[in-house]
């Protein structure tokens, strides 16, 4: 038996797609499992702990007319936008499955016309393994390092991974609320890890010199980033796919979500996580965040002060 799942992007999405991955692999033991995905989150896929064989998607007209070749028992498709139905509509299938996306569920949050949440992404994800009378109870998502972890020297600082980037405005923390913290906390030694993107923020956030914080931003790719991220003792990050990594990871966590909020489905999955949260009553203002706050005062980040971060990190630490 042969199995494409597509999933085309992103970090932390791609993520809560091991869970369903896992329960094919549990019921159907001996098929042959691909992952179709952008060549950035191929090494990603690796490290889900299961025997997959990852497929690099092209835009190119020749990389399309190249599926017309393959062929599957089931396709399960697990974007559910133009790219992935297109794919998904090109491998040559006996069964094909989309998953729901409750679009409309997730509007109303939005708009604030329904109280409802939405539990996690990955029982929407899973919604495409109901329909070939798969309703088994999932595990949290989980990657596995390539290393072990490093051991501890002693007397060694408390590691605090910091991930301050986000792609949109609206899920960022302050840059002047992150240099207080880290000047707040000499004790700690913190690191600003992210993409190529996040550069400029974490030299702003380095502005002052602060000997207790290192700026490891685009130093690592995602299998390395795995590997790294299991030497912190905490891991902070505003609702991205980092903090979807570190909850991947059983990491102990804070994530801080502003102009999103965890009822929309993307809270981590994960029993050592806090969750940040000011509860106002325009949170949520977008799905996946906007360049400004709708409302022009962005409260929802700003009310989440140093101050209660570093009583957060205390605890954690104890």
């Amino acid at each position: 038996m042969k199995i494409l799942i597509i999933r085309l992007s992103s970090l932390g999405d791609i993520i809560l797609t091991q869970p369903l991955c896992a329960l094919l692999h549990k019921h159907y033991p001996e098929a042959e499992l691909h992952y179709l995905c952008k060549p950035e989150y191929a090494a990603l896929v690796a490290c889900f702990g299961l025997p997959i064989n990852t497929i690099e998607y092209s835009k190119s007209l020749s990389w399309h007319l190249s599926l017309l070749r393959l062929r599957y028992d089931l396709v399960l498709d697990l974007h559910g936008k133009f790219n992935s139905y297109l794919a998904a509509n090109l491998v040559r299938a006996k069964q094909k499955s989309l998953y729901d996306k409750k679009r409309n569920l997730r509007k109303a949050i939005v708009s604030h016309k329904t109280s409802t949440a939405i539990d996690s992404t990955v029982s929407l994800y899973c919604t495409a393994l109901k329909k070939l009378g798969i309703r088994d109870a999932w595990d949290n998502p989980a990657l596995i390092p390539t290393r072990q972890r490093k051991p501890k020297t002693q007397g060694q600082a408390p590691k605090i991974a910091c991930f301050p980037g986000a792609t949109h405005y609206t899920k960022r923390w302050p840059i002047e609320y992150w240099r207080a913290l880290i000047a707040s906390m000499p004790e700690c030694s913190f690191t600003l890890l992210g993409g190529g993107g996040d550069k400029v923020l974490a030299k702003g956030i380095c502005a002052n010199g602060t000997v207790n914080c290192s700026d490891q931003t685009a130093k690592f790719n995602l299998s390395e980033l795995v590997d790294e991220l299991q030497d912190y003792d905490i891991v902070l990050s505003g609702d991205t796919g980092p903090m979807h990594m570190a909850a991947a990871l059983a990491l102990p966590q804070i994530a801080l979500f502003g102009g999103t909020h965890p009822r929309l489905g993307f809270k981590p999955l994960n029993p050592k996580a806090q969750i940040l949260s000011a509860d106002l009553d325009c949170q949520p203002c977008s799905l996946h965040g906007l360049k400004a706050c709708p409302q022009g005062h962005f409260k929802c980040m700003q009310s989440l002060s140093p101050q209660i971060l570093s009583r957060q990190i205390e605890e954690l630490l104890s």
